[in-house]
């Protein structure tokens, strides 16, 4: 193996979307030496790019409206908080897009005095590549150093379990690459491509969160996912009490990861100068999405770093990776190079597992066997590599795909409820008695420990039915002309 390339930096971003651009922004704007890394190639299509384009829209005037919207969307699982920071944000990521040249369609409130969405003025596919190239233009221009075709194998942590850096693997030249910095930014998206039906592009393998949680960080409601689904199926599989029979399997799609690392209002994990910001994080969206607050989520969320780059503070604090470290993650970097087993069957054999087992519409039993499954390919997960571009990236996404499907098979059997996009057939029906409550999941000795805590409900205070349904939800009818909720 050759040894590995050393880059030194304030902030280490990994993941080039819209979180991950507007991160690696707005921290070099700060002041901060930045390098962002991505698996994928230059230009390669992510969730960003083939966006929609609408985005949330609010006025201080709607912002307690928006919150409410939220909250109720997700069934009062939302981290009511980060919600709010949110909603407050709006209107900035709104007008850094402007100041950046992205044009914006005029914004269309869903009702008298309420929030709703504005929408970019690119169309067609992959229109969102026009946003992340002019805010690409500007990180450039403040010097970010962007590496392509570099795969993110764990974040680095120093003798006081503190984040201090990235370990990688430099595609091209098939070596280590180690990312020396005081913060390190996760900003890699979902994990829908853990499922054989998505409508995500390739490269949404949940490695971020895979790699918070290896970390020490906590996630939070993984069992969350948003599924596309004919709405008529599920309340009849609901009914009926079964799982997804063959023909029903070839239906749907997984579309968002709802949960992820559990993040403080400014975005920081359990773990000192881990940040995650958009789909890696959760705690915001609860069980069920509105529809345009991913995008929101994205930029806000990154837009808050300003708030947390004061480096000469962290230098003082962090004591920074030893060679020991370094050692140790260069030592399972060759295991991936050396590996003997061809990764690109055992991915498809996690996603059709996932799947079957932890799709749309689960049980105690389908969760079970699926956990089962996935434990049953640790052995071979463990050899998988090879010398090629595609089979290291894709030995890599095969470990974090193993370690987020894990995880989310852990909190699914711990939610026994249907809830917003999460359906359980074996309990058909939301239960705000027993199950109103936000599960965490941690990395223990013996491996994932889940525990449980009620929401806040410090702005939205009372619980009402959940929403049940696929994809994501529109908005709700106004309740008052005020609707401000505390």
């Amino acid at each position: 193996m050759r040894e590995p390339v050393v880059i030194e930096c304030d902030v280490a971003v990994v993941g080039t979307g819209a979180a991950g651009m507007m991160a690696a922004l707005t921290a070099a704007e700060n002041g901060a030496k930045v390098c962002c890394i991505s698996k994928m190639p230059f230009h390669a299509p992510n969730c960003t790019t083939r966006a929609y384009g609408d985005m949330t829209w609010t006025t201080h005037r709607t912002r307690d409206e928006l919150v409410r919207q939220i909250v109720q969307t997700g069934g009062f699982l939302s981290d009511q908080s980060r919600v709010f920071g949110l909603a407050l944000g709006v209107p900035h990521v709104l007008n850094k897009l402007r100041v950046l040249g992205v044009p914006l369609d005029e914004p269309r409130p869903a009702g008298p005095g309420m929030p709703g969405t504005v929408r970019w003025s690119y169309r067609g596919t992959d229109a969102g590549q026009e946003v992340l190239d002019r805010i690409r233009a500007g990180a450039l221009a403040h010097r970010v150093n962007f590496m392509h075709g570099c795969v993110a194998t764990e974040v680095l942590t120093d003798a006081n379990g503190e984040a201090c850096g990235i370990a990688a693997i430099g595609l091209a030249a098939r070596q280590p690459v180690i990312l020396r910095s005081w913060i390190v930014v996760l900003a890699t998206g979902g994990g829908a491509g853990i499922f054989a039906r998505t409508d995500n592009p390739p490269g949404t393998t949940g490695d971020g969160i895979a790699m918070a949680y290896e970390a020490g960080a906590e996630l939070v409601d993984l069992e969350l996912i948003s599924f596309g689904y004919p709405e008529a199926r599920i309340r009849d599989v609901l009914e009926r009490g079964e799982e997804l029979r063959d023909e029903l399997l070839e239906l749907g799609y997984a579309h968002y990861f709802l949960g992820g690392a559990r993040v403080t209002y400014s975005n920081e994990t359990e773990v000192d100068g881990l940040y995650a910001v958009g789909e890696v994080s959760g705690g915001v969206f609860g069980a069920g999405r509105l529809g345009g607050s991913a995008l929101a989520d994205c930029f806000g969320g990154a837009l808050s770093i300003h708030s947390w780059v004061n480096l000469e503070i962290e230098r003082l604090d962090r004591i920074g990776v030893d060679d020991d470290e370094v050692q140790a993650a260069c030592d399972r970097i060759e295991t991936i190079l050396r590996g003997t087993t061809h990764p690109a069957p055992l991915q498809e054999r996690i996603r059709e597992i996932c799947w079957r087992g932890l799709g749309p519409v689960k049980t105690e039993a389908s969760i079970t066997r699926a956990l089962e499954e996935l434990e049953e390919l640790s052995p071979e997960i463990a050899f998988c590599g090879g010398a090629s571009r595609d089979d290291i990236r894709t030995a890599v996404e095969v470990r974090h795909m193993h370690t987020v499907a894990q995880l989310v098979a852990h909190a699914s059997l711990e939610r026994r409820e249907t809830r917003g996009c999460y359906w359980r057939a074996d309990y058909p029906e939301p239960d705000n008695e027993t199950q109103l409550r936000n599960l965490i999941l941690r990395k223990g000795k013996d491996g994932p420990e889940v525990t449980s805590e009620p929401p806040r409900l410090d702005r939205v205070k009372e619980p009402t039915t959940p929403r049940i349904g696929a994809g994501c939800f529109g908005y709700i009818p106004r309740e008052t002309p005020n609707a401000h909720q505390g």
